[in-house]
């Protein structure tokens, strides 16, 4: 699960809107997890961490579709307020989980507050630039059209919080990865 989920399976596919509400979608995807974890619990695993969403809001791409859609140059709060309530809702079977299956240890690795930090002081970070991506404009480009050949893309990646419009930069998955070490998965070595 991932902001895939929201933001290519639900915002842009009509049939999926018309079918859930927002909550709903989220129910659902949580219903997924659950199954999914059970299934591989009756398989034998026994440590798991389940990953929250970031705030999906201030990726490239929705900063630009934010201010075409004449909401300014900020982030989609909308979406930051979907990754926040999913979030909630993902710590909430977190808790079930471990209180109704034997043995399991369950973590959420949260990468919302850390990456909204990231955003919005990229500097505290080392990064120049968040607003953009390193690739090509940095506004709705990603995949094949972001490579070392294309004459637009930025010299020096480690400056950028996003590669493409879409994915964060190599330092900051390693930011994020590092935060996410110490501060969840660090429980399964206790």
């Amino acid at each position: 699960m991932g902001t895939n989920d929201f933001l290519e399976n639900y915002y842009t596919l009509p049939n999926t809107q018309s079918q859930y509400s927002v909550d709903e979608y989220q129910v659902f995807l949580i219903g997924l997890a659950e199954n999914f974890i059970k299934e591989i619990y009756g398989l034998g695993a026994r440590k798991m961490s389940l990953t929250g969403l970031p705030p999906m809001g201030c990726l490239p791409l929705e900063r630009t579709t934010n201010f075409l859609n004449g909401y300014g140059e900020g982030c989609n709060d909308e979406y930051n307020t979907v990754a926040l309530h999913f979030n909630q809702k993902l710590s909430g079977l977190v808790q079930k989980l471990n209180k109704v299956l034997p043995g399991i240890r369950v973590v959420l690795s949260d990468p919302y507050n850390i990456f909204m930090q990231i955003v919005l002081k990229p500097s505290s970070f080392g990064f120049d630039v968040a607003e953009v991506a390193c690739c090509s404009s940095g506004t709705f480009e990603m995949g094949y059209m972001c490579d070392q050949l294309n004459p637009l893309t930025c010299t020096d990646a480690t400056k950028y919080v996003f590669w493409d419009s879409f994915h964060p930069t190599e330092k900051t998955n390693k930011i994020i990865t590092d935060y996410v070490l110490k501060n969840s998965l660090q429980q399964f070595f206790t």
